[in-house]
C-alpha cells in the first residue's frame, strides 16, 4: 500500500469518522453512514467494510492501492453486499 500523504487531524472532530476518510467519500456514501450511525457505529462500519475488502482483494491491496482508493471502493462493495442487512434511507 503507497502512503497518501495526507494527515488527519487527530479525532479533534466530535464525529467518529475522521475528516480525512470523510473527505475520501462520495455523498452517497456519507448519507449512507449518517443513516446507519443511528444503530451501529460508523467507524466500526468502515472498518468492516475495508477488512472484508482486503481480504477479498488481497491481490489490490498488497500491488499499491492507496487508501484513499479502498476506502470508496470498499464502502461501496460493502453497501452492495450487505444491502438487506442495514437501514435503508427513506
Amino acid at each position: 500500500m503507497e502512503s497518501d500523504a495526507l494527515e488527519s487531524n487527530g479525532g479533534e472532530d466530535p464525529d467518529p469518522v475522521d475528516p480525512w476518510i470523510r473527505a475520501q467519500l462520495s455523498t452517497e456514501q456519507i448519507s449512507w453512514l449518517k443513516w446507519q450511525g443511528g444503530a451501529i457505529d460508523q467507524a466500526d462500519l468502515l472498518k468492516n467494510a475495508l477488512a472484508e475488502w482486503v481480504v477479498r482483494h488481497p491481490e489490490d491491496w498488497f500491488r499499491g492501492t492507496h487508501l484513499n482508493d479502498a476506502i470508496r471502493l470498499a464502502l461501496t462493495e460493502f453497501i452492495n453486499r450487505h444491502k438487506d442487512e442495514f437501514l435503508i434511507p427513506e
